[in-house]
C-alpha cells in the first residue's frame, strides 16, 4: 500500500532532473538515446501503466535504467512515471530487495490504473548484470597488478575499488542502446507475467 500511498506526491520527471545535483548530463543524454520501437509501442500501450521509481541522482544505474522509462513515458501516453528518493522513502524501499536480501536501487514498482501493485523491477535488467560481472571479471584479469584485484569487491583496497569503478562507467557507456533494449524487455515481460496471472 506504501507505493499507492506515496505516488500521487512523488515527482514527474521534469521535477526529478530539476533538482538533481549528479549525472543530471547523463541522465538527459540517455533519455534522448533512448529508441522506442513499434514492438514496445504494442507492448507497453496496450493498458494504462503507472511506474514509480527510487533512485538517488548519484546512482550509476538510475542514470542508465530510469531514462529508459522516462523516453517511455514521453512517447506512450498510457505509461506514467513518477520518482521519490529513495533515502528518503527507505520503508518503501525494504519492500523490494534484491533476491539477495540487498537493498539496491532503482527500484521500478508497476502499477495498474488503480495503483495496485503489479510487479517490480529492482537495480537493473538481469542481463545487463551478468555482462556487466563479465566485464568486471575482464578487468580484473587483464590488471593483475591491482593490489587485491582478486578478492570481493568490498574486501578490495580502496584505490583498487576505484579503478574497478571507472572502468565501469566507461565501459557502460557504450552499452547504452542494448542496456536500453533489456530493460525494456524486461519491463514488458513482467507487465505480461503480472497480467497472465491476473487472468487465470
Amino acid at each position: 500500500m506504501l507505493a499507492a500511498e506515496r505516488y500521487p506526491g512523488a515527482m514527474t520527471v521534469d521535477q526529478y532532473i530539476a533538482q538533481m545535483r549528479e549525472n543530471r548530463d547523463r541522465f538527459i543524454e540517455n533519455i534522448d538515446a533512448t529508441r522506442i520501437s513499434p514492438t514496445d509501442r504494442a507492448r507497453f500501450g496496450a493498458a494504462p501503466l503507472k511506474v514509480l521509481v527510487l533512485t538517488e541522482d548519484w546512482c550509476g544505474d538510475s542514470a542508465q535504467f530510469v531514462p529508459v522509462v522516462a523516453r517511455l513515458e514521453r512517447e506512450l501516453p498510457t505509461v506514467e512515471l513518477r520518482v521519490l528518493r529513495r533515502d528518503l522513502n527507505r520503508d518503501l524501499n525494504e519492500q523490494f530487495p534484491r533476491k539477495d536480501g540487498y537493498l539496491a536501487i532503482p527500484v521500478f514498482i508497476l502499477l495498474d490504473e488503480n495503483l495496485n501493485v503489479i510487479g517490480s523491477l529492482v537495480e537493473r535488467p538481469a542481463r545487463a548484470s551478468d555482462e556487466m560481472a563479465a566485464e568486471t571479471r575482464r578487468f580484473q584479469k587483464d590488471h593483475p597488478d591491482l593490489p587485491g584485484v582478486t578478492r570481493s569487491f568490498d574486501r578490495m583496497p580502496d584505490e583498487t575499488r576505484a579503478e574497478i569503478k571507472a572502468n565501469m562507467a566507461r565501459w557502460r557507456v557504450d552499452q547504452q542502446e542494448r542496456f536500453a533494449r533489456y530493460m525494456l524487455d524486461e519491463l514488458a515481460e513482467t507487465i505480461a507475467r503480472a497480467r497472465s496471472e491476473r487472468a487465470a
